[in-house]
C-alpha cells in the first residue's frame, strides 16, 4: 500500500524536467557564424522501489544526481552561448540540484564557462563530462571518470580536434587541474590530469586511435600524515610521475595518488553501419603501467546501424578488475609490493577515487558509506545496451551482469552474483518530454528489487541575436 500511495504521489506531481545531459547547444545556432542563445531549463524526476534501495541503473552514472536511496531530484539551470564567428566562440551555464536520499541537499549541479578558438577549448569551473555512447556504457565511456560522481570543480584546456603531423597522424589531448571540496580523510586535495592521443588515418572509412589518460591526487591536509607537498616543485613531480623522495608522507613510486589507463579504439565507417571497437585499461603503479594486470579494464564494441529505422545504436561491453596484478607479493630487491593494485583505494588519500561518497570511475566499484575508500573493486561484468526510436517514442534498454569478488582484502565468499536491466523511454511533445523507467535487479545476496520512474521534461530557447 505504501507503495502504491508512493507511485500515486510521483503521478500526480507536477514536474518540469531538463535533460540530465547538460549539452543544451542547438545545430541550427551552431551552424550559423554568428548567434546569441539563452535557454532556461528545470526538471524533476520521482522513483520507487519494492526494495530499501533503487535498482541499479537508476543511480549509476547519473553524474552525482540520484543515489541508492533517491526517490525524488530536480535541477534547474540557464545556458547561454555566443558564437562570435567562425573561429571563436563562448558558452556559460549555472545548474542547481536537489535530491533526497542518502543526503538531503541543494548542490551546485554546474556552474562554468567556456572559450573555444578553432582547435582549442579553454573550460573553467563546475562541468559535467559530455555523454558517451548514446547513454549505454556501462562506465559512462570512460573507466576513470564515468559521470558516476557530481562534476569536480576545475580549469581544463582541451585540444578538440587532432593537429595534423602528417596527412595520416594527428594528435590531441587535454591538461587540467580539479579541486576536491566535499568532505572526505584528505581535506581539499588535487587532482591533476592530462591526456595525449595519436589518431591514425588508415583508409579513407578506417581509423585507429591511441593514447594515455592520467590523474593525479595530490596536496590536501591528511590527518595521520599532515600536509601534503604543493609547491611547484611538487606539481612537476606530479606531471611527470617523478619520485616524492623518503619522507613519511609519499609514496615509494610516484609523489600523490596515480591513476592512469591506456586507450586503444578502432573505427570503421560503412554504408550501412558505424562501427568502434576499443579497449580501456587501468593502472595505479608500476605493475600495472607494465600491464602485469592484462586484460583488466573495459572492452567495448559500439554500433550504429544506418539502415534499422527503429534502432540508433548497440553497445557490448565486458569489463574486469579481478586481476590487479595479482596478490600483494614483496619484491626482494627493492623494498616495495608488485601486485594487488587495489584499484580507486589509497593508503594516503583514503577516501579513495570518489567524490561526495559516490565513485568517480566505473559504478561496479563500490565505496565504503564511512568515506573510506572502496570495499568492492574486483568484477567481471558483461553488458548490453540498446536504443532507438519507434512511433513517436525514444528507448534505451541496458542488461548487465556482475560476478562480484570484494576485494584482495576482504574478499566475498561466496561470490555475488547480479543482473541489473533498465527499460527507458522518453515521449517527446512541443509541451515537453515525457518520459518514465523500469528497473529489475537479482542478487545472490540480496532480494529482488523492482523500481518504477517517471519525469516530464521541458526546456525554453531564445535566439538573442541573428546576423548572416
Amino acid at each position: 500500500m505504501k507503495f502504491c500511495k508512493t507511485l500515486l504521489f510521483i503521478f500526480i506531481s507536477i514536474s518540469l524536467q531538463a535533460q540530465e545531459d547538460s549539452s543544451k547547444s542547438t545545430n541550427d545556432f551552431k551552424n550559423k557564424s554568428n548567434f546569441q542563445s539563452f535557454e532556461i531549463d528545470v526538471s524533476t524526476f520521482g522513483q520507487v522501489s519494492t526494495e530499501d534501495r533503487n535498482p541499479f541503473w537508476f543511480y549509476a552514472n547519473r553524474h552525482g544526481l540520484f543515489d541508492r536511496e533517491t526517490s525524488f531530484a530536480g535541477l534547474a539551470g540557464t545556458t547561454y552561448e555566443k558564437r562570435i564567428n567562425n573561429n571563436n566562440s563562448v558558452s556559460a551555464r549555472a545548474a542547481v540540484s536537489y535530491k533526497n536520499g542518502l543526503n538531503n541537499t541543494f548542490f551546485i549541479n554546474e556552474l562554468y564557462a567556456t572559450y573555444s578558438h578553432k582547435i582549442l577549448t579553454f573550460e573553467a569551473g563546475i562541468k559535467q563530462r559530455e555523454t558517451k555512447y548514446n547513454n549505454l556504457s556501462s562506465v559512462g565511456g570512460d573507466i576513470l571518470w564515468s559521470g558516476n560522481a557530481r562534476a569536480i570543480p576545475g580549469v581544463n584546456i582541451v585540444v578538440t580536434k587532432p593537429i595534423k603531423l602528417l596527412s595520416w597522424l594527428g594528435v590531441r589531448g587535454n591538461f587540467a587541474h580539479y579541486q576536491f571540496f566535499d568532505d572526505r580523510v584528505v581535506d581539499h586535495p588535487k587532482v591533476h590530469n592530462k591526456s595525449l592521443f595519436f589518431d591514425f588515418k588508415i583508409s579513407k572509412n578506417q581509423s585507429i586511435s591511441a593514447g594515455l589518460v592520467h590523474y593525479v591526487q595530490w596536496g590536501g591536509t591528511s590527518p595521520e600524515f599532515g600536509d601534503q607537498d604543493i609547491s611547484f616543485k611538487d606539481f612537476v613531480k606530479i606531471v611527470f610521475g617523478a619520485s616524492g623522495g623518503n619522507t613519511e608522507n609519499d609514496q615509494i613510486n610516484a609523489l600523490g595518488n596515480h591513476i592512469g589507463s591506456y586507450r586503444l579504439k578502432y573505427q570503421l565507417e560503412k554504408e550501412g553501419y558505424a562501427l568502434e571497437i576499443y579497449y580501456q585499461s587501468i593502472f595505479e603503479d608500476r605493475s600495472g603501467r607494465e600491464l602485469n594486470n592484462f586484460p583488466d579494464g573495459v572492452w567495448g564494441l559500439f554500433i550504429r546501424p544506418k539502415k534499422i529505422s527503429f534502432i540508433s545504436s548497440i553497445l557490448y561491453e565486458y569489463v574486469q578488475t579481478v586481476s590487479q596484478s595479482g596478490r600483494p607479493k614483496p619484491l626482494e630487491e627493492v623494498n616495495e609490493n608488485s601486485g594487488g593494485d587495489n584499484y580507486f583505494n589509497n593508503t594516503v588519500y583514503t577516501s579513495g577515487w570518489t567524490y561526495y561518497g559516490q565513485t568517480i570511475g566505473a559504478p561496479f566499484m563500490t565505496p565504503n558509506d564511512s568515506n573510506t575508500g572502496i570495499i568492492q573493486n574486483r568484477s567481471i561484468v558483461h553488458h548490453f545496451g540498446v536504443s532507438g526510436s519507434f512511433w513517436k517514442l525514444n528507448y534505451e534498454l541496458k542488461g548487465t551482469y556482475e560476478e562480484r569478488f570484494g576485494n584482495y582484502s576482504n574478499p566475498l565468499i561466496p561470490t555475488e552474483k547480479a543482473f541489473y536491466s533498465l527499460a527507458h523511454v522518453t515521449y517527446p511533445s512541443k509541451f515537453g518530454d515525457f518520459s518514465t523507467q523500469i528497473g529489475i535487479d537479482y542478487s545472490s545476496y540480496t532480494s529482488e528489487t523492482l523500481g518504477i520512474g517517471i519525469g516530464y521534461s521541458y526546456s525554453f530557447e531564445r535566439e538573442i541575436i541573428k546576423q548572416q
